[in-house]
Formats: structure tokens, sequence, C-alpha cells
């Protein structure tokens, strides 16, 4: 293809990500690798809901939300009620999808090529505003993410909001006043009805005994179930994360609060929701262990060049967000132009020069990738072993976990990038080059 049609298609391809996700659609799910546990603190003996109601969002907020959620670029993953989609290059997810229905334009070749690599960024819940979310919940998650859907390995990044920002982006989430609640049920009851009705087939909750996957009350297409899986929501967060009269109308028909989404309509009855929602919201949780951080490993005793980390690292994941947009004809993604509230790093991870050239820092200047951070380890390397600790739920301060809301990469290719650099970043020799390759 020329022109604007290769300009949007590579731009878009610029993106695609090589994780591990279960199939879009179609046969049975593979299974996820499970996730490092995170902190539940226990909680106190059940007790009536609280009492105090979140107000009406403030209309100033609300005016300025739809500039805010594009200037954001939060459709690069989301459709977002009354916001359009980005273009082609910078859509992300349309593009996936578009490119696994068989719909992008390209060659038949193409397409098998990029349909057997796309793993990740295609299932995403759709925003629309509703009263279901704590306005406070919303802002704590946007200023802090952490793993909300244990089915589903790529998550929401840790972003760098301005509080602000926190703020709109909550406000119009949840821009209504919350309504009281109706007396609750019982909360053993309700982990009677919980266990009857299936829901422990596509959700987790962490913190009580595991809920078993009995038989769904409802027929369900094997696609739909499958993405049903994915994206449900660790329920040991629904306590602050719903408010509890929204809960009791979703649990009694999520298709009228968010139409389109992956949750089915479960029939229960009045006094069924109650008690369900008793149990998700004063049921007891027990602390879950945070799990260990792995430590960095040794660097390798033989001799490693670049075309090896190359093909295991930066061509795999790390260009797909990092790359000279002039190169590959389109957008450069976030980690070089910019996006998702960071500033534009210039860092190209698409080749070799790219790489030495470094990325900009907060003044604009160029610095090196494999400077050593206070504790002796190279810049990139620490990157990447921080996302090892966000995913033990132990962020470090100060350094952004990569590649972002992804899963880590295995400490094995880290292993690999760290022997490169201490052994001098050496490739394969080139026309030009001495005989021992590039320095």
């Amino acid at each position: 293809m020329q022109g604007v049609t290769r300009s949007r298609r590579v731009g878009a391809l610029a993106l695609l990500l090589a994780v591990s996700l279960p199939p879009a659609c179609g046969g049975e799910p593979r299974p996820v690798p499970a996730k490092a546990a995170e902190v539940i603190a226990p909680a106190p003996d059940p007790e009536p809901v609280a009492a105090a109601l979140e107000p009406a969002a403030d209309p100033a907020l609300l005016a300025r939300a739809s500039a805010r959620f594009t200037a954001l670029e939060c459709n690069r993953c989301h459709e977002i009620e009354s916001i359009a989609a980005p273009t082609p290059e910078f859509d992300c997810v349309g593009c996936h999808r578009k490119i696994l229905a068989g719909d992008f334009e390209a060659s038949p070749q193409e397409l098998a090529g990029w349909q057997s690599r796309i793993h990740s960024l295609v299932d995403v819940p759709r925003l629309v505003p509703g009263p279901r979310f704590r306005r406070a919940w919303l802002q704590g998650f946007l200023a802090d993410t952490h793993d909300l859907r244990p089915n589903l390995e790529a998550g929401m990044p840790r972003f760098a909001l301005a509080p602000d920002d926190v703020a709109t982006l909550a406000a119009w989430l949840s821009p209504a006043a919350e309504t009281a609640a109706p007396a609750l049920g019982d909360a053993t009851r309700g982990r009677a009805v919980i266990e009857a009705k299936g829901c422990g087939t596509c959700h987790r909750m962490r913190g009580v005994a595991p809920l078993p996957a009995t038989t769904l009350p409802i027929a369900i297409a094997p696609a739909a179930l499958a993405r049903g899986q994915r994206l449900a929501p660790d329920l040991a967060h629904a306590r602050e994360r719903l408010r509890p009269a929204a809960l009791l109308q979703w649990l009694e028909s999520p298709e009228q609060l968010q139409p389109g989404t992956a949750m089915p309509t479960i029939p229960l009855d009045e006094t069924e929701r109650r008690d369900v929602a008793a149990y998700l919201l004063q049921a007891p949780l027990e602390a879950v262990a945070v799990a260990a951080v792995p430590e960095r490993l040794p660097l390798l005793q033989r001799e490693v060049r670049y075309e090896e980390v190359d093909a295991k690292i930066f061509h795999k994941t790390c260009r797909h967000c990092h790359s000279d947009p002039e190169l590959v004809i389109g957008d450069g993604g976030p980690g070089y132009s910019g996006g998702f509230g960071f500033p534009k790093r210039g860092l190209d991870l698409n080749s070799y020069e790219g790489i030495l050239s470094g990325s900009l820092d907060d003044q604009g200047q160029r610095r090196s990738l494999f400077s050593a951070t206070p504790q002796g380890v190279p810049r990139i390397v620490a990157h990447l072993l921080a996302r090892h600790a966000e995913q033990a739920g132990r962020p470090l301060p100060g350094v952004r976990g990569m590649p972002l809301a992804l899963p880590a990469l295995p400490l094995e290719d880290i292993q690999l990038l760290d022997t490169w650099i201490a052994q001098g970043r050496k490739r394969n020799a080139q026309p030009g080059d001495d005989a021992e390759g590039a320095p």
C-alpha cells in the first residue's frame, strides 16, 4: 500500500504488542498465568453500609472532560461515549480488532502474520458515564492503578496524571449524585447464591474461599463467555469500587446500566440480589500475601550480540511504542512521541542507532539508556525490573515499570539485555565496522 493507507497501516501496527492473552474469539480460552498477589487488608466485621453519599460532580469538571479524554489519548484503547475514535494510526484497539476480523486492508499473507501475533489490546471496557462507580475510588485508581481484572494480562497503565485530570475523568465517569441503597440481605445466603448461579465461572474474589466455577443458569455463546471471563473484575474490589444502590441495579440488569457490557444478565430475584450485594460488600476478606519481588539475575558467561537482544526484546515488544515515526511511517507510539499524559521522550528502540541515541530528559536533553542508577543498574534494565516490582504490588518510587501495563519481560530476557550492555553493546559485523562489530 502507498501514501496515506500505508501510513495508517504501519503507524497502527507500531502498537502491536507481543504478549499472551487468550484469543479474542473461538475455541477454548488459553490459561492465563497467575498474577502476583496483592495485599487486601482484612475487612472489619460486617457493618451496615456507610450512610455518607457522594454528591453530584462539579459541572466545571464535566465541562472540560471531553477535551481531556481526547488530549490524554484515552481513546487509543477505549471506546468512549460521545467522544470520537482517533485516526487509524492512533487507534490501537480498533486496529487490532480489524486485523483479527480480517477487515484490515492488507494482503492475506500480511494479515495471517499479524493475526498470529496479536494477543493484547483487543478486549477493553467501553467507557460510559453512569451511577455505578464511587467517584472516590475512581480517583484513587486513576492516580495509582492496580490489577483489577485477573484474567486480562494487559491492564491500565501507571499514568502520571495531574490531580485536575484525575478529578475530571472521575467526574465524567460518575457524574450523578449517589442514591441511598435499600437494606442489604444476608451475606451467608449471598455466598450460596453466588455459588449456585455460577459467578465463579468468570469472577475471582481474593480474600475469600475460591468461588467454584459452577454451571451458568443461562445459555451463552462460547465467544461471549470467553470475553466475559477476560474482562471480569476481581470482586474483592466491589466494596470500594461500587455504589451499593447501583450494585443492586447492576445485578438486576447490567445491560441497562452499560449497553454492550460483557456481563450477562443472570436471573436473580430481589432477595437474591440483596443477599449477593451483602456478600460482596460485607464478607470479611482475609489478607493476601504479597509476592516477593524477583532478584536480578547474574550476567551470562557467554557472548551476547545486539541481534539476539533485538529479536527477543526490542523488536518483539519495545519497538511497538518506541519508534521514530519517520521510519515507521506513522505514529511512533507514546514512548516516542508522547501521549497518555507523558511528554515526548524521542526514544527509538526500533534500530541499533536509535537505541544508542537514548531518550530525552525533562529538559529536552539526550541521555543514555545505559547510564547507571544509584544502585548501579543500567537505566533501561531498571525500568524492566521495576515492572516485576509493580506486578508484586511494590511499585518503585520514581521508576516506571516497562513494558507499560503489560506483563513483565521474563527475567532471562532482562538478563540477556543486561549482559549485552555489560559486554559493550556489540552487534554483528556491518559494512564499515571493524572485526569486533560496532561498539
